[in-house]
């Protein structure tokens, strides 16, 4: 322990920033001198490695992108950890050549003194091979370690192997023809960071969805070896596609198992399939299978691979047949709507435990015009102020991406929607209205805001792209566990199932109906009047008032009546 000088420079930074800087710099001037060549060194460099591997964790666990700020650092890191395994073997080997040339130096000596060796005398045995963290386990007790143990904040956690074990509790060696460097931009693992790189202002690229395939493409370079593109032939593919089934749903597996797609995939493969479950062919299809299209045809279109793009198509038996969403009983609606925040909470921050207050924020609205209009949640977070339109008699919510009579408008402006049937234009229950949404709306125009939910925030992930929905599925969560709602095909999205349940019990149109929830249509779908719809329509549509919905606006309708009669105490969230 005496040259870990950076210990103390660990020690004293004081975030994952400097702590990076700090680790960056070290790798560079450690891989730069190249393999260790005796064991006090490679124990130091084993302790610097065990550290490099905890920053990465915490860093992944707080959402920090060092790959961004240290680029050099993962081809770096295999580098390093490539020259400690050669150090490794070869100082293993070392010891085995000393360890013979010492026994047959003494058998020699014994032998002039007339020893000799018993008939069947069982062959000497070998000595172990050289174990770095057996020697920093030894190095621990130094006072110097002791105090790095002492000195290390309460909330790191001991790291798991970065490489998963194999049956046997060996790691699976990285070879050095297999490992990405500064050099080798077409290894997989340099494909996989360009292919996540946000895209430039000169030139648009098609980033979304490309955030959720970097586990699967992780999963293929942990599973086949950090290959050069061109190097995966059939064979390799065909390998993959008949271990992505394999990879098992996280529950049940041990968190420190469990942060990688490859780990879950090892976890099976040693503790077998007793307890676990795996996951479903939807799962497979659209986040395997569709991530990794998604990854070889980015490399087709930007000439990193010249194969053509396999076919996944191995599905296993016992993977789970998926779930489909049922939409919401009238008693669990009526139960939602029963909460606090929709009938008098205790404060902003509060809005699920009973109290005094009347608050009409973003989970309120949220919620309501989900089930009033079947719209989806990221939708709802993306409304402005000025999406809500009137034709003179009816009110709507206006979700084309632009206004064709207007004119042209640049693509950055275009509203984020999920697919090109998502554009549409949506009337607005009268029961929304009497809540008070257009005196909101008024009030934030006063006020100058763009967004009819300001404090609505997006969640952006590593990719670039956007995640409105956030907030609103987060509540979902709480709420469905508040409210012990068990069944298994009830989520946020019932909303949508109910709507068109209404719709279909009023025997709507088809056509009607795809353009109200947004979905895709068939060809005759896609022609006809693409602004307002009918009058007549829309009429019956904003007449909508099942049963349920007469109780949803006595409930609702009680808690706005006393909060305008000063009962409730009115706290405004923008």
């Amino acid at each position: 322990m005496d040259n870990l000088v950076w210990v103390q420079e660990l020690i004293e930074a004081p975030d994952l920033e400097v702590l990076g800087t700090v680790l960056d710099a070290r790798l560079r001037a450690y891989v730069d001198r190249g393999s260790p060549e005796d064991e006090r060194l490679l124990a130091e460099r084993c302790a610097f490695e065990h550290e490099v591997r905890r920053y990465r964790t915490r860093a992944q666990e707080r959402g920090y992108a060092y790959q961004k700020r240290f680029p050099r650092m993962p081809g770096l890191w295999v580098d390093f950890v490539n020259q400690n395994k050669a150090a490794e073997a070869g100082i293993a080997r070392l010891n085995v050549r000393r360890a013979y040339e010492t026994a047959r130096r003494d058998a020699t000596e014994a032998a002039n003194e007339g020893w000799a060796p018993e008939a069947n005398a069982p062959s000497p045995i070998r000595p172990e091979a050289f174990d770095p963290i057996a020697m920093i386990d030894r190095l621990v007790q130094d006072a110097v370690a002791q105090r790095v143990a002492q000195l290390m904040p309460a909330t790191v956690v001991p790291l798991a192997p970065a490489i998963a074990p194999t049956e046997t509790g060996a790691p699976i060696e990285v070879t050095k023809s297999d490992a990405p460097t500064a050099s080798s931009p077409d290894r997989l693992s340099a494909l996989l960071q360009e292919f996540l790189r946000p895209a430039g202002r000169k030139r648009q690229h098609k980033m979304k969805g490309r955030g959720e395939a970097e586990a699967v493409v992780q999963f293929a370079i942990d599973f086949l070896g950090d290959l050069r593109m061109n190097e995966l032939t059939d064979d390799r593919w065909r390998a993959l596609d008949e271990a992505l089934p394999d990879i098992p749903n996280r529950d049940k597996i041990p968190r420190e198992f469990s942060k990688t797609l490859h780990q879950r995939y090892k976890y099976a493969e040693t503790h077998g399939w007793s307890e676990l479950v795996r996951v479903t062919t939807t799962t497979i299809k659209s986040r395997y299978w569709g991530g990794l299209y998604k990854f070889i045809d980015w490399a087709i279109q930007e000439k990193h691979y010249r194969g053509p793009r396999y076919t996944f198509e191995c599905i296993d038996p016992e993977n789970l047949a998926p779930l489909p969403r049922d939409a919401f009983e009238d008693e669990e609606l009526l139960k939602l709507l029963k909460l606090p925040l929709f009938t008098g909470c205790k404060n902003r921050l509060h809005v699920w435990q009973p109290g005094e207050y009347f608050v009409q924020s973003h989970i309120y609205w949220g919620f309501l015009i989900c089930i009033l209009t079947g719209m989806r949640p990221g939708e709802v977070g993306q409304l402005k102020c000025v999406d809500i339109r009137t034709d003179g008699e009816f009110f709507y919510f206006d979700l084309r991406p632009f206004d064709a009579r207007e004119g042209r408008v640049a693509v950055q402006d275009l509203r984020n929607l999920k697919t090109n049937a998502a554009g549409r234009v949506i009337p607005i229950h009268p029961l929304l209205i009497e809540l008070g949404l257009l005196e909101q709306m008024q009030d934030l125009i006063d006020k100058g805001e763009e967004r009819l939910f300001p404090e609505w925030d997006v969640y952006v992930r590593k990719d670039g792209s956007e995640r409105w929905s956030q907030p609103l599925s987060k509540s979902w969560q709480y709420v469905k566990k508040l409210l012990k709602l068990t069944r298994a095909d009830l989520t946020l999205y019932s909303t949508r199932h109910l709507m068109a349940d209404w719709l279909d019990n009023e025997a709507i149109a088809q056509r009607t109906r795809d353009r109200i929830l947004g979905h895709a249509s068939d060809v005759r779908g896609r022609y006809g009047r693409k602004g307002i719809l009918d009058p007549q329509i829309a009429a019956k549509i904003e007449a909508l008032e099942p049963p349920v919905v007469k109780q949803m606006r006595e409930i609702l309708l009680a808690a706005k009546n006393r909060a305008d009669a000063g009962e409730l105490t009115v706290l405004k969230t923008y």
